[in-house]
């Protein structure tokens, strides 16, 4: 059978109390929704449909997804039953469906493929996460025969009796169902007083008795559900304590895994060390043998091996091997730095080259700009590249010495070997092993001439 995963992203997610709708709220720098398809993909489902609202059908976002993600809009807002309904009739009965709300988003491809060999081993119509917890407030509680491993019943959280409210089993709202059982048990239930079908309803039906099996989580907190803002930072916890966790795993060091705050697409190669207050987000990977931190932020951006990052801000950038950056350094905006440069004391680079063993520090500003190997780049330089209209390019050769202050006016090319003396302000070309001084800066002959 074909195993094909079913996303209900429908529900307006009003205790969020967000102008953001819920499947794409951010959890560990990517949407609720993608935590889910991910966790299909890995469980080996390639054709993956998601029920949404006419409001979130709208959003430009939806564009950025593979054609193997497909959209179905839920017209109007009837329940969790209805949006299943709405969904399975584009699916081939003979199908195996994986249905998961985008609101529990910590469940792991282990746990989803056991609920799938489940399916397999004990040949039978469907199978329900559950999980057991401290404080089961809030969710939907689960009645089940632990003898024959069966669900009896699932009651939802405002429908519990006394009695009820104190079961300790929750339903995670994760099922697996074949598509030819489940839509005919859809076509059983109705429509509740207040106007919804609700999904769980099919396991309250007289004639489920050997249908419906139960896979009992082994970390509660995968099925944390998130429905307001408290909910998304206990998960965003969560998340952060097992990403750090299975860094520490694979070598890397971090000295206070509560304020290292590590995306999920991140790669760390092992040996390196991370400081308190260091956020490493976005699709960045760092090499092997690297110190980030304290207070530094990595995005979007590669590290190689040896170097070292201190209280500063990287992002979309290419640092080199054995680079010193910081403190309090700013590179943004695909600066490539190449290895052995030092980058430091408030200095940015914004979308420019460094080449290899330069030395920029002390406020300076390098944009737009191509340097050579080997420039060293004094205290308070700046490369003007902005005229009020366009940005322009400046371009320093190698072994170029550039005194403290000055300005280059660009666009403007300093040639190899030359010189700026201190406070000069240069807006012409710099010839090869010359050296310029003054406002404006002119040449001056050396002694040896």
């Amino acid at each position: 059978m074909d195993k094909i995963g079913i996303i209900l992203a429908a529900g307006k997610g009003s205790r969020l109390n967000s102008y953001v709708p819920k499947p794409f709220q951010l959890l560990g720098g990517d949407y609720l929704l993608n935590h889910v398809i991910h966790t299909m993909k890995l469980s080996g489902l390639k054709e993956i449909y998601v029920v949404i609202s006419p409001e979130i059908s709208s959003m430009d976002s939806l564009s950025d997804y593979d054609k193997d993600i497909k959209f179905i809009i839920q017209k109007e807002p009837k329940g969790t039953g209805d949006a299943l309904k709405t969904a399975v009739n584009y699916i081939d009965m003979n199908s195996i469906i994986l249905v998961a709300p985008c609101d529990v988003p910590l469940v792991n491809s282990k746990t989803v493929k056991a609920m799938l060999d489940s399916m397999k081993k004990n040949t039978v119509s469907s199978n329900v996460l559950v999980g057991k917890v401290k404080d089961p407030s809030g969710y939907g509680r689960v009645i089940y025969d632990e003898s024959k491993k069966e669900i009896v019943s699932i009651v939802e959280h405002n429908d519990l009796n006394e009695s009820q409210n104190k079961i300790d089993i929750i339903n995670s709202s994760w099922y697996c169902f074949k598509n030819d059982w489940v839509k005919n048990k859809l076509s059983e239930i109705y429509v509740s007083a207040n106007g919804e079908m609700l999904l769980t309803d099919i396991f309250n039906l007289s004639d489920i008795s050997g249908e419906t099996v139960y896979t009992m989580v082994e970390d509660h907190e995968e099925i944390i559900g998130i429905n307001s803002k408290l909910e998304l930072e206990k998960a965003e916890k969560v998340l952060r304590n097992s990403i750090n966790k299975q860094h520490m795993l694979n070598g890397v060091t971090i000295l206070d895994s509560d304020t290292t705050y590590i995306e999920k697409k991140v790669k760390i190669l092992p040996d390196t060390i991370i400081y308190p207050n260091t956020y490493i987000r976005g699709d960045t990977s760092i090499k092997k043998s690297v110190t980030l931190g304290p207070n530094t932020i990595i995005e979007n951006s590669k590290i190689d091996e040896g170097s070292s990052i201190i209280s500063s801000f990287i992002t979309d950038s290419n640092i080199g091997k054995n680079c010193k950056i910081g403190p309090n350094s700013r590179i943004r905006n695909q600066c490539k730095i190449l290895d052995n440069c030092l980058i430091g004391n408030g200095a940015e680079i914004k979308k420019s080259v460094i080449g290899k063993e330069c030395k920029i520090s002390h406020f300076s500003y390098i944009g737009d700009s191509i340097l050579g190997k080997n420039v060293n780049i004094g205290a308070g330089t700046v490369t003007c590249n902005y005229d009020g209209k366009q940005k322009k390019s400046t371009f320093i050769g190698d072994d170029v010495f550039i005194g403290a202050g000055t300005m280059l006016i660009a666009p403007i090319k300093i040639s190899s070997n030359s010189r700026t003396g201190a406070g000069s302000v240069v807006n012409y070309d710099v010839d090869k092993n010359q050296t310029v001084v003054g406002i404006p800066a002119k040449p001056i002959k050396s002694k040896e001439s």
